[in-house]
């Protein structure tokens, strides 16, 4: 048995939004940073995932996801291959099917802890 799935814990880093296709198929999509320090290279490096939410919840995601949330998200992984429009040559980008999505409350240094 193989399995293919990710667990993603990141930054949003813009409100999600609905998105119709050609097709009349619509659904909600936001992009997640993750941010991964080497303490031995002292440095960091950004990734960045486009997440994809269908069906019933794709409603809510638009409602409840904001820049800046942090979320917890489930899903496949898949890589969009296509034709950059500026120097007219293959990009790429992971997307995530989200299978389950949940914004947390994230830790502020500044709140009161009480």
């Amino acid at each position: 048995m193989d399995i293919h799935h990710l667990i993603l814990l990141g930054r949003s880093t813009k409100d999600a939004e609905i998105i119709e296709t050609k097709n009349d198929k619509r659904f909600a999509k936001f992009s997640l940073a993750i941010n991964e320090y080497n303490s031995s290279l002292k440095e960091e490096k950004n990734y960045y995932y486009d997440i994809l939410v269908f069906g019933k919840s794709m409603e809510k995601v638009v409602e409840m996801v904001k820049k800046g949330d942090t979320v917890l998200v489930n899903g496949k992984p898949g890589i969009d291959i296509y034709i950059s429009k500026k120097d007219n040559k293959p990009k790429g980008s992971i997307t995530v099917l989200a299978e389950s999505w949940k914004v947390l409350k994230s830790y502020k240094p500044d709140e009161d802890l009480e």
